[in-house]
């Protein structure tokens, strides 16, 4: 039988001492940061060493010693955008290839043939599965080049510190690099291990078939195996309703941290942003590398901590929690209900209940009468910038509360603010597919023709409403709502059946400049074999689409 890889034996006796016979292949300067093409030399496979393809960037005029090596997910190659957000924020920066052969002819990390699976597009069972050892996995390939990465950087920047950040897929890297070698900090998004749990709520009692290759996948690659290991402080960055991501269990690897640096290290969410990195997250990234990189006094408080309870006006409610070594300058709760698929989960904020005082701050939450499971997350921003984050509480409910409230035809009306949609596809306008800095690309509320207000968004919007118990369509319900185009422009209402896993979609032409109504039945959306769809339900995620700026107001079911 195989023997089972453990953080621990899998990476005790790399051979990280090889030469990396580096080479600079060009050179520009753009933005007043010089872009260095490289390749320098990974292990070798015994058929050959890894050449890895990476570009080493810095400012042109004052280059700095503190490096951030950046992994972008397995299916992603190099950014030039993303790698300028870092720099400009006064790092050097090396972000590599390692997805490998694309079929592009590209820049590549080039793997010797008995490795050849380290290639993304043919990892094959090698990528989700340990059918053999840990050591022959994509995973361990991707890895090996982070540790040479690391002697690179060093090699580069004079021996300053240096920082991993990992997104998804890389974020699963950056976990398992800060096992391997010793680095300032790491920083996985969207990335918490689990991977053997795949399609699995934490919160149904089903448990999946853990034979003897899941214990080793577990063992030797999952990334919470790897969290009590690590020998640096962690920033975990999570965005929540990421089909790729159970940011349910994000919170599990994060109370695994080494005890030595748990006190060191914090985690985020980026709430309703369906699979980017939102302001707050990105400050706070911006901080973590600061302290751990640069030295800098920078405060990490402790994560705050929610109770859900019963006031004595006979109202539910949930008191946040602070950590009382700092001032706190804001916070807020959200509350999401029944819905036990995270990546279709609607979170709503909830109103504040009283005043911050230093020992917390309590909010209402006002559910629905037949809600069964309130999960239950709150953030906490302290007067030096940094925001804290609580694990997701969930909590079985019973009983008649004096704030539930009856079930609403109306899923958006302009008084619910910016807090019911979401842009449609952030990825598309997210520096590096993840982060998203740009607050003029966030929806807002807007006044148009006439003096009617409605919420707005260059990007087209989404919403997570229908999987809200208070909000679920009847039998037969109609859909209409409002929009307004600056432009004459052909608008899409989509709504994705998530079980399913497919779109079913209708058009409607609306003229620029005016205010107009749109009724819209289930029978006339049609997916991609023209099959129409039953009717509206739940588990299903709406978007509006359109090739222009679009604006809506007044969405509903009748």
């Amino acid at each position: 039988m195989p023997n089972i890889l453990t953080p621990l034996s899998l990476w005790e006796s790399f051979n990280a001492s090889l030469d990396t016979e580096p080479a600079m292949l060009s050179s520009k300067e753009e933005d007043g940061i010089i872009f260095e093409r490289v390749n320098f030399s990974a292990r070798d496979t015994g058929e050959g060493r890894v050449r890895v393809a990476a570009e080493y960037a810095y400012d042109v005029k004052s280059p700095e010693s503190a490096t951030v090596i950046i992994f972008p997910d397995s299916c992603d190659t190099i950014d030039e955008e993303l790698i300028k957000i870092f720099v400009h924020r006064g790092y050097s920066v090396l972000m590599l290839d390692y997805r490998g052969e694309w079929g592009n002819g590209g820049f590549n990390t080039v793997y010797p043939p008995n490795v050849a699976y380290a290639n993304f597009a043919s990892a094959g069972r090698r990528y989700d599965y340990v059918d053999d050892s840990a050591v022959e996995t994509c995973w361990y390939e991707w890895v090996a080049i982070g540790i040479y990465a690391k002697k690179y950087a060093l090699e580069r920047n004079g021996g300053g510190e240096i920082a991993v950040i990992g997104l998804r897929d890389g974020g699963e890297i950056a976990w398992k690099l800060g096992v391997a070698e010793q680095f300032a900090c790491i920083i996985p998004v969207c990335a918490a291990g689990w991977r053997a749990y795949s399609g699995i709520s934490k919160y149904v009692s089903v448990e999946p078939d853990l034979n003897e290759e899941r214990y080793r996948f577990i063992a030797g690659i999952d990334s919470q195996a790897y969290a009590p290991y690590v020998r640096c402080p962690v920033l975990m960055l999570c965005s929540t309703n990421d089909p790729r991501f159970d940011y349910d269990r994000a919170y599990d690897t994060f109370s695994r941290i080494n005890s030595q640096y748990v006190s060191e290290s914090a985690i985020a969410y980026s709430v309703q942003f369906n699979s980017c990195i939102g302001n707050k997250s990105a400050a706070d990234m911006f901080m973590f590398l600061d302290k751990n990189l640069k030295n800098r006094q920078v405060f990490i408080p402790k994560p705050a901590e929610i109770s859900v309870e019963v006031d004595e006006e006979s109202n539910l409610i949930a008191k946040a929690i602070f950590d009382d070594q700092g001032i706190v300058e804001n916070c807020g709760m959200y509350i999401a209900e029944d819905c036990i698929d995270s990546s279709l989960r609607e979170w709503t904020a909830c109103a504040q209940k009283n005043k911050i005082t230093p020992e917390g701050q309590e909010f209402y939450l006002d559910i629905f009468e037949n809600t069964a499971t309130v999960f239950v997350l709150c953030y906490v921003k302290y007067i030096n910038g940094f925001t804290v984050w609580s694990k997701i509480v969930a909590k079985k409910i019973s009983g008649k509360f004096r704030n539930m409230r009856s079930k609403c035809r109306v899923m958006y009306s302009d008084k619910d603010g910016t807090g019911t949609f979401a842009v449609e596809d952030p990825q598309t306008c997210a520096v590096g597919g993840m982060f998203f800095i740009d607050s003029e690309a966030m929806p807002k509320v807007i006044e148009k023709s006439g003096g009617v207000k409605g919420l707005f968004s260059k990007y087209g919007l989404k919403t997570f409403r229908m999987n809200n118990p208070m909000f679920t369509p009847n039998p037969g319900s109609i859909l209409k709502l409002d929009i307004f185009c600056e432009e004459s422009a052909t608008v899409q209402l989509v709504f994705y059946d998530a079980n399913a896993k497919e779109e079913y979609a209708d058009e409607f032409e609306v003229v620029g400049g005016v205010w107009q109504s749109i009724l819209a039945e289930s029978k006339f959306f049609k997916n991609i074999n023209g099959t129409a769809l039953p009717a509206f339900a739940s588990n299903f995620i709406f978007s509006v689409r359109c090739g222009k700026a679009v604006a809506v107001n007044n969405v509903m079911w009748l």
